[in-house]
């Protein structure tokens, strides 16, 4: 019988297994804008240190997190925009489906009571 030390060490260790799960996230992600019709994309893997970065220049305003995060991210039709941008110019339906995309929301076709939707 295998023990869970013997598989973690077939596997090479933690760290070996995250670079490797990192490794496997190469490449991007993207979306269209339901309302602007303008193609987002984003990295597949996100390091965690972005989002501390993003915290960071929220300071005492946690809500402002998700938008400075999606715009140290995403490139917008292949182009940057600065916060102020997208905060002006981005229409709320867009935000909201860019953050659920970016930011994830756990749910993968499945509505809030857990049903699958089709």
């Amino acid at each position: 019988m295998e023990t869970q030390t013997e598989a973690k060490n077939e596997e090479g260790g933690v760290v070996a297994r995250l670079k490797k799960h990192k490794a496997e996230k190469t490449g991007t992600n993207e979306t269209t804008l339901p309302e602007t019709g303008i193609k987002v994309t984003w990295p597949k893997f996100q390091p965690h240190a972005v989002w501390m970065r993003a915290q960071r220049a929220a300071k005492k305003n946690p809500m402002a997190t998700s938008d400075i995060y999606v715009t140290m991210v995403c490139k917008f039709d292949g182009e940057n925009l600065t916060l102020d941008e997208f905060k002006q110019l981005v229409p709320t339906s867009d935000v909201l489906h860019l953050t659920g995309e970016v930011l994830g929301d756990g749910f993968d076709d499945e509505d809030d009571g857990g049903n699958d939707q089709d």
